[in-house]
C-alpha cells in the first residue's frame, strides 16, 4: 500500500524516494497504465495520480491533483459514470476491491477503454480515508473482443443460411423419394415393360435416401454449431 503522499508536485509527489513505489511506477509505465489515490467524492478528487494518465488520456497528471484543472470524473464516458459509481459503492460496502471495465474520453474526444482495480483505504477505527487503485489501457483487448464478436455473428449468419438451404434440399429429396415410389408402382403395373423404369426408380430412391441422410447430418451439425456460438463465454457448451 502506498504511504500518504504530499501534494506539492505536479503529479502529487514532493520526491519519489520509496523504491517499491518507483518500481510500481516503472511497471505501470510499461503497461500503459497509472496509479492513483483519491477522495471518495463525486469528482474522485485526486491526491495522487501517476504520469501514465497522460499517455492514456492526453491530459497531464497535474490537471487532476486537487481538481486543479479538471476532475477525474469529468473525463469518464457519460454512459459509464453510473457503472463506476455503483461498482465503487458496492465494493466499499463489502470492504472488497472493485474490478471494472469502463471508458474515459481522451483529450482528442475519443472514448478509450480501461480496466481499473481499486479499493478503499480505512483507518484503524474503520473510517474510509481514500480510494486507491491501478488502471490499464485495454483498448486493444476490446478491439479484439469486438472483432471476435463480429466474426461469431458472421459465422452464425452463414450457418443459418446453410440450415435453411439444407432444409430446402431435404424437401426436394423427399419429393424425389415420393416420385420414385410412384414410379415403382407404375412400373409394377406395366409388368415386364416397366422393369427398366423400376430399376431407375430404385436408384433415384437410393440416391434420395443417401443424400437426405447426409443433409440431415449437416443440419444437425450446423444446429450444434449455432448452440456453441450462442452459448455464453466460459460455459463450455
Amino acid at each position: 500500500m502506498i504511504d500518504e503522499i504530499p501534494m506539492e508536485s505536479a503529479s502529487g509527489f514532493d520526491a519519489v524516494t520509496d523504491e517499491r513505489l518507483a518500481a510500481l511506477l516503472s511497471i505501470t509505465g510499461r503497461m500503459d497504465g497509472f496509479l492513483y489515490r483519491c477522495r471518495n467524492d463525486p469528482n474522485y478528487t485526486m491526491l495522487y495520480i501517476s504520469d501514465g494518465i497522460q499517455t492514456i488520456s492526453g491530459y497531464p497528471a497535474s490537471d487532476f491533483i486537487g481538481n486543479s484543472v479538471r476532475g477525474y470524473a469529468t473525463i469518464t464516458y457519460p454512459d459509464d459514470v453510473a457503472v463506476v459509481d455503483t461498482a465503487v459503492g458496492q465494493a466499499l460496502e463489502t470492504r472488497s476491491n472493485w474490478a471494472i471495465d469502463y471508458r474515459i474520453v481522451s483529450r482528442q474526444g475519443v472514448p478509450i477503454w480501461i480496466h481499473e482495480i481499486g479499493g478503499g483505504v480505512f483507518d484503524a477505527s474503520g473510517q474510509l480515508e481514500f480510494l486507491e487503485g491501478f488502471v490499464i489501457d485495454i483498448a486493444e483487448r476490446k478491439r479484439l473482443e469486438q472483432a471476435n464478436r463480429d466474426l461469431i455473428d458472421r459465422v452464425a449468419a452463414i450457418s443459418e443460411h446453410i440450415i435453411k438451404d439444407t432444409g430446402n434440399i431435404l424437401e426436394v429429396l423427399r419429393a424425389l423419394k415420393m416420385l420414385a415410389l410412384n414410379a415403382r408402382i407404375e412400373a409394377a403395373r406395366a409388368g415386364e415393360q416397366g422393369l427398366g423404369f423400376a430399376v431407375v426408380a430404385q436408384e433415384i430412391k437410393t440416391l434420395a435416401t443417401t443424400s437426405g441422410a447426409s443433409a440431415e447430418r449437416i443440419t444437425k451439425l450446423m444446429n450444434e454449431l449455432q448452440d456453441v456460438l450462442s452459448a455464453p463465454a466460459g460455459t463450455g457448451h
